[in-house]
C-alpha cells in the first residue's frame, strides 16, 4: 500500500509517504505558504522513493478543525489528486492526530488525554480521548467552546496551542500533569493511523467534507 499524507490545518505544512511499510515525512512552519509549497514537497517525497503518482493507493489527510484556509488547502489538494488518480481517501481529525501522538509516547499507559487548540475569536477546539488496553479511544466529538466550558480539570495528559494562554487560568487544581502546548498535527501520525484503518475507513472524495466544527470561520 502506497499512501501520501497531507496535514495543513495549523501553521505547520506536513506531508508524508508510506511506501514498502516505511514512513517518510517532511514538515515546516510556513504560515500562509502552504499552498505555495505543498505540491513541491509531495513531489520531492515521491521522487526520493522513485514512485510515480499512478502507483499511489490512496491519500490520508487532516480534516480539521483548524485554520479555515489551511483545512481548505489540504482538502483541495486531496480532492484534486484523488479525482485525477481515481484513488480513495481517508480523513482524520486534527485533534485525533495530536491525541495519537500523545498515545504513542506512552502506548502502555492508561490515561485521559485532552487536546485543545486555539480556535481564534477567544474560543477553543477540543476533544477528549483515553487509552485503554493499548487502544486510543475517543470520548467525545470535536467541539468548539469558550475556554470556561472546556472540561479542563479531568485529564492526565494534554496537548495543544490553547494551553499557551487561553486555558492556563482555568486549571484550578494542584496536580502536576504533562502539557505540551507546542504540539502540532503531523503527517507521521496520519500514516500510522492509516496503516491499520485505511482499508476499513477509506471513502470516495465525493463523500467527504472538511470538518470545520463551527460555521463562522476565521481566515488564517
Amino acid at each position: 500500500m502506497n499512501l501520501i499524507a497531507i496535514e495543513t490545518a495549523t501553521e505547520q505544512c506536513a506531508v508524508g509517504l508510506l511506501h514498502n511499510d516505511r514512513i517518510t515525512t517532511t514538515a515546516e512552519i510556513a504560515p500562509q505558504q502552504h499552498a505555495n509549497i505543498i505540491l513541491d514537497r509531495l513531489e520531492g517525497l515521491l521522487n526520493d522513493a522513485q514512485l510515480k503518482k499512478s502507483q499511489l493507493s490512496g491519500i490520508v489527510f487532516g480534516l480539521g478543525p483548524g485554520a479555515f484556509t489551511g483545512v481548505r488547502i489540504a482538502f483541495a489538494v486531496t480532492q484534486g489528486l484523488a479525482l485525477a488518480l481515481d484513488i480513495p481517501v481517508m480523513g482524520v481529525s486534527t485533534l485525533e492526530n495530536m491525541a495519537w501522538q500523545v498515545f504513542q509516547n506512552n502506548p502502555d499507559q492508561e490515561q485521559k488525554i485532552l487536546i485543545a487548540n486555539d480556535a481564534r475569536m477567544g474560543e477553543v477546539y477540543w476533544a477528549e480521548f483515553k487509552t485503554q488496553n493499548g487502544q486510543l479511544i475517543r470520548m467525545n466529538d470535536d467541539q468548539v467552546s469558550q475556554p470556561k466550558d472546556v472540561n479542563i480539570n479531568d485529564f492526565d495528559t494534554a496537548a495543544g496551542s490553547a494551553f499557551h494562554d487561553l486555558l492556563r487560568e482555568h486549571i484550578n487544581d494542584n496536580k502536576t500533569r504533562p502539557i505540551n502546548a507546542n504540539s502540532l498535527p503531523d503527517a507521521q501520525a496520519l500514516l500510522e493511523i492509516a496503516q491499520t484503518r485505511f482499508k476499513k475507513d477509506q471513502q470516495n472524495i465525493a463523500d467527504i467534507q472538511p470538518h470545520y466544527v463551527r460555521d463562522k470561520v476565521v481566515f488564517s
